[in-house]
């Protein structure tokens, strides 16, 4: 992503009616006296340094700027996050406390208060889906089917309310660029490209030339890869014991292409489907090559043995980066695409007994 510099002055003849070039964000970090601390900006593919400063009797001020609103992280360090906020031009004010930096609070801008709003009530849903993976690990722990089952029901219906929240943000937003980053990081991954780009087009004019939108641009071109009714693109990684394995030499099957990662909590959750799924069908022509987006091989070899995945593995170990998921447009994991005889993509992110039906019309 690049942050573009664009200074706009209203030409009025006075400075003092001229449109604020840049943003101060003052904070003050009650607990915390001294020390260093910066401001970060996303810029390509990674989190640099936009401006750093002092605390000094817990206050300081850092500076950037931004041509349209945009996400923005004040941290101390590379591990302590203090808040995270959309910076748009003029004065923010931040206040923190020492003890308890994750109830932060940027105010002085409209997108913030925008963002602020969506962060809270995603935050509340974020802390009921972590009380279900728990439900759900117990239960699995103790081996009892029915109460994963239901664990796995009611987190799903979560995320489902999480992502109708989002959309409905959008829809009531459609002048902030926080809608652009919520499609991009919330909707985009489940989404066609065609519907990318219709939901590119609603959002208002003032903000097309947001990174996000750009992003999102590009991140559509990318999935026209995984388009239902397209060729699925051929690829080639190792598998866990150093062999190259390619999608093509699958033709023939019908294969489910898997994008999961032993850290990956929700594809964990999933695995037993996929397993339930394999076993039913792996005798009628049905294979599965999984991807992994890890990056410890361990790791990586204990998830596929304490899962109990006997199909294909592959990865190249580069986390986000890895080859298969960038020619994809993977987003977000669990990601899978169905492939039929001839290496066409017949269906998209089938979960549970979706999967199975499908399976069930294709291999009677």
């Amino acid at each position: 992503m690049k942050n573009l510099l664009l200074i706009v002055l209203t030409l009025a003849g006075l400075y003092s009616c001229s449109k604020p070039v840049g943003f101060v964000i003052n904070g003050q970090i009650k607990g915390k006296d001294n020390g260093a601390i910066q401001l970060m900006k996303f810029s390509n593919g990674k989190w640099i340094a936009e401006d750093s400063a002092k605390i000094e009797k817990g206050k300081f001020a850092l500076k950037g700027k931004a041509d349209l609103p945009e996400l923005r992280i004040v941290a101390m360090g590379p591990q302590m996050m203090v808040a995270q906020f959309f910076a748009e031009n003029g004065t923010l004010t931040l206040k923190a406390d020492a003890d308890s930096l994750g109830s932060s609070e940027v105010q002085g801008s409209k997108s913030n208060d925008e963002f602020s709003i969506l962060k809270k009530e995603l935050k509340s849903i974020a802390k009921e889906t972590q009380g279900l993976q728990q439900k759900y690990n117990d239960a699995r722990t103790r081996g009892n089917e029915d109460e994963m089952k239901k664990a796995q029901i009611d987190y799903e219906a979560m995320m489902g309310n999480q992502k109708v929240y989002s959309k409905n943000f959008v829809r009531e937003h459609p002048k902030s660029t926080v809608s652009a980053l919520i499609v991009l990081m919330q909707l985009a991954q489940d989404m066609s490209s065609h519907d990318i780009d219709t939901l590119v087009a609603f959002l208002d004019p003032t903000i097309q030339n947001s990174i996000y939108i750009g992003e999102l641009k590009k991140l559509s071109e990318k999935m026209r890869v995984s388009t239902v009714g397209g060729l699925a693109a051929d690829f080639t990684l190792n598998t866990p014991e150093g062999k190259p394995l390619s999608l093509s030499s699958f033709r023939g099957k019908i294969v489910l292409l898997d994008f999961w990662a032993s850290w990956c909590g929700p594809c964990r959750r999933e695995n037993p489907n996929v397993v339930k799924a394999y076993q039913r069908f792996k005798d009628k022509g049905f294979d599965i090559l999984s991807v992994s987006l890890d990056k410890e091989k361990d790791a990586w070899v204990k998830a596929i043995a304490d899962d109990h995945l006997t199909w294909n593995h592959v990865s190249d170990l580069k986390f986000w980066d890895n080859a298969a998921a960038v020619k994809y447009g993977v987003q977000s994991i669990p990601f899978a695409v169905l492939i039929d005889k001839e290496g066409k993509i017949i269906a998209k992110n089938l979960r549970g007994e979706e999967l199975e039906k499908k399976l069930a019309e294709l291999l009677p």
